[in-house]
């Protein structure tokens, strides 16, 4: 059983991960809560075993969207650094790319269903932004 100092250490740090933002408290009590008792264990290590792989596949879906890309490496290198606030400022910045790439895109595939003949089909999915969830709930 750990001391009762080492306990409050745990508890302080646990309360610091939700005062500043760090982590979702709901899904992270949800995560302790879970029969099995060692999951926060399991679950932390992988996200830190996928998150790369995720980031990485996120990079090579957009189509060479550079301004997007950069505020991605952004987060990288703020995360890799520990700079939460940085992060949340690069996020906040690749989720603007975002919106700016998509908006130019469906300007331009809208030029284009207008050019084509009427067989073409041309699709742009309806997406958010990343971090920004579905408008139907399906993330």
């Amino acid at each position: 059983m750990a001391s009762s100092s080492l306990q409050q250490q745990i508890a302080s740090m646990r309360q610091s991960f939700f005062d500043e933002g760090i982590i979702n408290r709901d899904r992270f009590i949800q995560l302790e809560n879970m029969p099995n008792s060692d999951f926060v264990n399991i679950a932390i290590k992988a996200y830190f075993k996928d998150s790369p792989k995720a980031i990485n596949d996120i990079e090579n879906a957009l189509i060479g969207a550079s301004k997007v890309i950069t505020e991605i490496n952004k987060i990288k290198f703020c995360c890799y650094d520990n700079d939460m606030e940085r992060s949340r400022v690069a996020l906040a910045m690749m989720q603007l790319e975002y919106i700016t790439l998509k908006s130019k895109l469906e300007a331009y595939l809208e030029l284009l269903r207008q050019a084509a003949p009427a067989s073409t089909p041309i699709f742009l999915s309806n997406t958010n932004p990343p971090g920004q969830g579905s408008a139907n709930g399906n993330d």
